[in-house]
C-alpha cells in the first residue's frame, strides 16, 4: 500500500497522530499511522472491522490511576484460578497486589517490536514503560494470572506493553485477563510478546471479560526456538468491539504451536480474530481451531493465514474455524488460508457456519429439558471443545463457568 500524505489522513487519525506526538512519539515510530491511517474496510487487514468508525473520537492516554473506584475490578482477582498475579492498571504495575512465584522474576524494562499495525505502533510509542517477565532456565513455574485492570477518564485510552521471556527448557503457564468497568466507555491497545527459548514450554491464554461498552484491541506475537512448544488461547466474550491479532513464528526445528480461540456475541457486540501462522524451520507442527457463538445482531470475523516458508520441509499443520449462529440477523465471516513455498508439507484448513441442529434440541426436550435450557446446553457443549484443550485445567474451569 503506498503511503498517504497528511492531506489524505482522516480527521481521526490526525487527531491520534497528534496526541500521539504529544504523548512523546516521533514520527518514525508512527510510519504506520502515517502510512495507512487509521484501518477502514478498505484495508485488506481489518476487511471486516473499521476501527476508523468504531475508536474514541480522540486519543486521551489514560494515566496510571483515576480518582474511579477500582472496587469492581479488583473484587474480581480473588476468582481467579491458582495462587499468584501480577496486575497492571493501565498498563503500570501495581505492586501491592502482584505475587510472583520464585521461578519467575519480573523488571521494568522496555523493548522493541516492529510491526505494521497502527494500534501496536501506538502503543509501543507512546507507553513509556514496559514489562518483562522472566520464567528461569530448568524451572517449572506454577500458574501465573496477568491481570490488566483498564480504568479512567470516559473516552479514554490505556495501553499496555507486557513480554514473556521463557528461558531453555523452562515451563510456565499464564493466564491474562482484561478487566475494566461495567459502564465505562473506553478503550485499550495492548501489546504482548512470548518469546520461547530452546525446549521451553508456554501455556498463555488471554480472557477480555470487560465492561459491554469497552473497545480492546490487542496483538500477541510469539517466537518459537528449537523444540519449543506454545498453547495459546484466545476467549473474548465481553466488550462492544474486540480485535486480536495473533502471530507466531516457528522458528526453530520441532517447535510446535498450537493457537486455539473461542469468541462469542450477542446484542451488537463485535468480536474479529486474525492469526498468522509463521513456519520458518523444516520438522515442525501446529494446529488451530477457532469456534464462533453469534447471537442477536451481533459480528463475528476470523481470518486465519498459514504461511509454509520456503525450505521449511516436512511441515504438518492444520486449521479449522466452525461457527455456530443462534440469529437471522446474527453475522460471521471466516477466511481460512494457507501459503506454501515447501513442497513436503501436511496441511489442512477448513471453516463452517451453522445453527443449532433441532434434533438435537428435540432430544433433549423429549428428556424434559426447557427449549431454552437445551440451547444453552448445546452451545455450551460446541465451545467446551476448545477449552478443554487447555493444558492447564484450572484454567479451562474458570473460562468455562
Amino acid at each position: 500500500m503506498t503511503a498517504q500524505t497528511p492531506q489524505k489522513l482522516s480527521e481521526k487519525t490526525q487527531a491520534y497522530l497528534k496526541a500521539a506526538k504529544e504523548a512523546g512519539a516521533s514520527e518514525d515510530q508512527l510510519k504506520p499511522l502515517l502510512e495507512r491511517g487509521l484501518p477502514t474496510k478498505k484495508d485488506e487487514d481489518y476487511k471486516y472491522t473499521s476501527t476508523e468508525n468504531s475508536l474514541m473520537a480522540n486519543l486521551l492516554i489514560n494515566g496510571e490511576q483515576s480518582d474511579r473506584s477500582l472496587e469492581g475490578p479488583l473484587k474480581n482477582l480473588k476468582d481467579l484460578p491458582g495462587d499468584y498475579q501480577v496486575v497492571f492498571i493501565n498498563g503500570i504495575l501495581n505492586q501491592e497486589e502482584t505475587n510472583l512465584p520464585k521461578e519467575v522474576t519480573l523488571e521494568e524494562k522496555q523493548f522493541e517490536q516492529e510491526s505494521s499495525d497502527p494500534f501496536e505502533a501506538i502503543t509501543m510509542a507512546c507507553q513509556k514503560k514496559g514489562y518483562t517477565l522472566k520464567v528461569a532456565r530448568n524451572q517449572k513455574a506454577p500458574l501465573v494470572n496477568l491481570v490488566q485492570i483498564y480504568e479512567g477518564q470516559d473516552e479514554g485510552t490505556s495501553l499496555s506493553k507486557l513480554k514473556i521471556l521463557a528461558e531453555a527448557s523452562s515451563e510456565s503457564a499464564f493466564l491474562e485477563v482484561i478487566f475494566s468497568h461495567e459502564n465505562q466507555k473506553a478503550q485499550s491497545f495492548a501489546v504482548t510478546a512470548i518469546d520461547c527459548e530452546q525446549n521451553a514450554h508456554v501455556h498463555h491464554s488471554k480472557a477480555i471479560l470487560s465492561g459491554l461498552a469497552h473497545i480492546h484491541i490487542g496483538k500477541v506475537t510469539a517466537e518459537l526456538a528449537r523444540d519449543a512448544q506454545l498453547y495459546g488461547l484466545t476467549f473474548s466474550a465481553a466488550g462492544i468491539l474486540n480485535r486480536n491479532n495473533i502471530e507466531v513464528n516457528v522458528n526453530g526445528e520441532g517447535a510446535h504451536a498450537t493457537v486455539n480461540g473461542l469468541f462469542t456475541a450477542r446484542g451488537e457486540q463485535h468480536q474479529d480474530n486474525f492469526s498468522h501462522i509463521h513456519h520458518k524451520a523444516a520438522h515442525t507442527t501446529s494446529d488451530q481451531i477457532f469456534k464462533g457463538i453469534m447471537d442477536d445482531q451481533s459480528r463475528g470475523a476470523f481470518t486465519g493465514k498459514i504461511v509454509i516458508h520456503r525450505d521449511a520441509q516436512q511441515v504438518d499443520s492444520s486449521q479449522l474455524n466452525k461457527n455456530l449462529l443462534l440469529s437471522r440477523k446474527a453475522h460471521v465471516d471466516t477466511r481460512p488460508q494457507i501459503e506454501v513455498y515447501a513442497d513436503d508439507v501436511k496441511c489442512g484448513h477448513g471453516a463452517t457456519v451453522g445453527q443449532i441442529n433441532e434434533e438435537e434440541v428435540f432430544y433433549l426436550e423429549s428428556r424434559g429439558i426447557p427449549r431454552g435450557q437445551a440451547q444453552k446446553i448445546l452451545c455450551h457443549a460446541f465451545g467446551q471443545e476448545v477449552l478443554d484443550s487447555c493444558p492447564e485445567k484450572e484454567v479451562s474451569h474458570y473460562l468455562s463457568e
